[in-house]
């Protein structure tokens, strides 16, 4: 459900609550992959917000200062840099302007969260 929601800060508390059992199972490295949907959900969330297909960095990092999670500027990019890296978002970054520059044609492809690609 936090996932569906975009709260990533309740996700982190769960995986720090349960972070012992998820090794001993062997589902850590899932709980890994819905983190970075989480974060896809929610930059998917902020363009619908703003409209615009240009996010200044410092408008994302607003949505994780009123989740509860501050975060800076250098850590927000790499994250992103990562969703794009794994076809999570389409886009680039600019990092002079620090903007997310988003493509206008289906910018957050679901295709990429449910099949995974081998790199």
């Amino acid at each position: 459900m936090a996932i569906f929601m975009c709260l990533i800060s309740l996700f982190f508390i769960y995986i720090n609550v349960v972070h012992t059992h998820t090794h001993s199972r062997g589902i850590y490295l899932l709980l890994e992959k819905c983190k970075a949907v989480c974060y896809r959900n929610l930059f998917k969330r902020v363009q619908k917000v703003v409209e615009r297909h240009q996010l200044s960095l410092v408008e994302i990092a607003k949505a994780f200062k009123w989740l509860g999670m501050p975060m800076d500027l250098d850590e927000l990019e790499c994250i992103l840099a990562n969703l794009i890296f794994r076809g999570y978002v389409r886009g680039y970054i600019s990092h002079t302007k620090r903007i997310l520059v988003l493509s206008k044609a289906n910018p957050f492809p679901i295709e990429a969260v449910v099949v995974s690609k081998r790199r």
